[in-house]
């Protein structure tokens, strides 16, 4: 008992013992801050195919929502939705629709009822789900995906770290309030701070592994072209790749717009409103703008120069 409160840690003076909890928390955070580092980040990039598949694509850069605007887009090219407005309805004389896919065919069946933009993409998320499993494993497989083991891993040792941090300065500060020591503000936030970042920093990551961040970024500088010449036969693949955003402007602007409506229109519509009842009610003038018998208007009588002045009533 008398070594834990005698010895160099629990005697040592308080900002000597500041600028040692200083320097262990440092350490500590670069440690652990290299023992998270992606696996992958060595690693060659795969070659890409001589045919792309556009749904892998999608689920690589947006999982299954990526996976959804690709079914919705495909059944909207071949006429079995269509955009009104910002809903996605379907189309009144679509093909018939036993040639379709089984995830095309039941997306399009929830849409007896026409749906806003935004829930119309989370019901065929919903409906590609069991779909995208296939290519998550198929990604999962190359290493393109962050592997939920590493971030296991990561919280593991996010968790020694923060442990190690929480140790010493517990153990500093009930040794501290032992000796009639108030003053361990600083070193409550330094030790409350650093551990809140800690497990913020280990816990924090994208979907995509290092390696898949790489290749998506290739992918995107190689067909960076079909982007920016047309859309005629690759317009899956350049929605996969770039997202709804590679629509605008083009045939299909009207995809683009229900899922990224212009706010200039109501903006304006609202100037343009409080405009007009502005000078509706500063033009207007109102009964007191009449003369009085006296010959002096009343002080209704002043409407920012949209009515003259009492003519006549000087008599």
């Amino acid at each position: 008992m008398y070594t834990l409160l005698h010895n160099p840690i629990a005697d040592m003076y308080g900002t000597n013992f500041l600028l040692l909890y200083g320097t262990v928390i440092i350490t500590t955070l670069l440690l652990c801050g290299r023992l998270v580092q992606d696996p992958t980040k060595n690693q060659p990039l795969p070659l890409i195919p001589a045919e792309p598949d556009p749904y892998e694509i999608a689920y690589l850069r947006s999982q299954e929502t990526g996976v959804a605007h690709l079914v919705l887009f495909n059944l909207i090219q071949q006429g079995y939705l269509q955009v009104s407005k910002q809903s996605i309805i379907q189309a009144p004389s679509h093909p018939d629709t036993s040639n379709l896919e089984p995830i095309k065919r039941q997306v399009f069946d929830k849409f007896s009822i026409p749906a806003t933009a935004n829930t119309s993409l989370w019901m065929a998320t919903q409906c590609v789900k069991s779909f995208s499993v296939a290519h998550k494993e198929q990604l999962d497989n190359q290493e393109l995906l962050y592997s939920p083991k590493w971030q296991e891993r990561n919280i593991t040792v996010g968790l020694i770290g923060a442990t190690i941090i929480f140790s010493l300065g517990a153990y500093k500060l009930l040794i501290a309030l032992g000796k009639g020591r108030y003053n361990v503000g600083f070193l409550i936030v330094m030790g409350v701070l650093s551990i809140i970042y800690l497990l913020w920093f280990v816990s924090k990551r994208s979907h995509l592994s290092h390696l898949g961040k790489r290749y998506l970024q290739q992918l995107q500088s190689t067909f960076k072209q079909l982007r920016e010449t047309s859309l005629v036969n690759n317009n899956l693949l350049v929605l996969a790749l770039f997202g709804v955003e590679s629509l605008a402007g083009t045939a299909y602007n009207a995809y683009y717009k229900a899922f990224f409506p212009p706010t200039y229109s109501t903006t304006s519509s609202r100037s343009s409103s409080y405009s007009s009842s502005s000078c509706s009610s500063g033009n207007s003038c109102s009964s007191g703008s009449s003369c009085s018998s006296g010959s002096s208007c009343s002080s209704g009588s002043s409407c920012g120069g949209g009515c003259g002045g009492c003519g006549g009533g000087g008599d």
